[in-house]
C-alpha cells in the first residue's frame, strides 16, 4: 500500500483519566512498525489543566488537535443517561467531531482503551465506515448486528457532523439514554446490509470475552495479519480501565514473573496479553509522568 501523507490514525480523549490509556495505546501502535501518525483530539480546557502531561504526549510523537466547541446534547439526554447509570456516555459524543477532520483524506479511528497487537495500516484500504461488531460471537449476543464505534475507517466530511447531530434527538426518542455509538448505528442503519464493511471481530476482541474467544472459538495471538482469528486488537471496554487500578510492588513483581514464564513457553495466550498490557501501562505512566 502507498501511504498517503493525508492518512492519519485518530483518537480522542475528553478526560485526564484517559491520558495514560492514550499513551499506552500509542506505544502499542508504534510497536507495529507503522509510519502513519497518530492525532488526538483534546478539549482546550483539558490541555490547559494538564499542560505538562500534554507536552510530554507531544514529545512522545502524538499530534494534539485542540477543540473548544463540544457536540451539543440536550439536557434531557444528560438526565436520562444519569438516571440509567450511563453518565459516562455524556462525554462520548465529541467522538463525532472526527468526521470533520477534513485535512485528512482518510482516518482510522482508534479508541484510547485498546491494545494493538498487529500492524493496522491495511485498514486504510477499507471503504468509508468499515467497522466491526464487537462481541457478536459470545453467547447471548447472537442478535448483535450493528457496528461498534471503537475502531473505524472513515472519510471525513464536514456535513456529516451536522447530520449526525441531527440524529441525536431521533435516538433519544427511541432509546431514552444513548451514546455516540447509538447515534452512528441509527444514522448508518443500512450498515448491516453491507457485509463488506465488517472488518471482522479480530479488530476488537472485548477483554472480558477474550478467554472464551481463545479457548472455545479458536482465536489466537500468532500475529498473522491474514488469519481471521489472529487477534489484532484487544479492547478494554467498560467504565473501569486497567490503568486506573493500583498495583502494589509485590503485585507488579508477580505479574512480571508470570509474564516471563509465559514468554518462555513461546506461545502467547490471553493471560499473557493482559499482562503485556499492564506492563505497557506502567511504561506509559513513567513516560508521561503519571503515578
Amino acid at each position: 500500500m502507498t501511504h498517503s501523507n493525508n492518512f492519519a490514525y485518530v483518537s480522542i480523549v475528553t478526560s485526564k483519566n484517559y491520558l495514560v490509556g492514550l499513551e499506552t495505546m500509542y506505544l502499542s501502535l508504534l510497536k507495529t512498525g507503522t509510519k502513519i501518525p497518530l492525532y488526538t483530539l483534546l478539549p482546550t480546557k483539558l490541555v490547559k489543566d494538564n499542560c505538562e502531561t500534554v507536552q510530554k504526549l507531544k514529545g512522545e510523537g502524538i499530534n494534539i488537535v485542540e477543540y473548544e466547541q463540544s457536540v451539543a446534547i440536550p439536557n434531557a439526554l444528560v438526565e436520562n443517561n444519569n438516571a440509567n447509570g450511563d453518565n459516562r456516555f455524556n462525554y462520548t459524543f465529541d467522538k463525532l467531531l472526527i468526521f470533520g477532520l477534513t485535512q485528512f483524506d482518510k482516518i482510522v479511528f482508534l479508541d484510547s482503551d485498546i491494545y494493538i497487537l498487529q500492524n493496522l495500516d491495511h485498514l486504510f484500504e477499507k471503504p468509508h465506515m468499515s467497522a466491526m461488531i464487537a462481541g457478536k460471537s459470545y453467547p447471548g449476543n447472537e442478535d448483535w448486528v450493528d457496528l461498534t464505534s471503537g475502531i473505524m475507517t472513515l472519510i471525513p466530511n464536514n456535513e456529516l457532523i451536522q447530520q449526525l447531530e441531527a440524529t441525536i434527538p431521533i435516538v433519544i426518542e427511541k432509546k431514552g439514554s444513548c451514546g455516540d455509538q447509538d447515534v452512528l448505528q441509527e444514522y448508518y442503519s443500512e450498515w448491516t446490509k453491507h457485509p463488506e464493511l465488517d472488518m471482522g471481530e479480530k479488530y476488537g476482541i472485548m477483554a472480558g470475552y477474550a478467554d472464551y474467544y481463545e479457548k472455545v472459538l479458536g482465536y489466537n495471538y500468532s500475529g498473522d495479519i491474514n488469519n481471521s482469528k489472529s487477534v489484532a486488537i484487544m479492547h478494554y471496554a467498560g467504565e473501569k480501565k486497567p490503568w486506573m487500578q493500583h498495583w502494589s510492588f509485590l503485585s507488579v513483581l508477580k505479574q512480571e514473573i508470570v509474564l516471563s514464564l509465559c514468554k518462555m513457553t513461546g506461545l502467547r495466550n490471553t493471560k499473557q496479553i493482559h499482562l503485556e498490557y499492564k506492563h505497557l501501562i506502567r511504561k506509559a505512566k513513567r513516560r508521561i509522568g503519571v503515578k
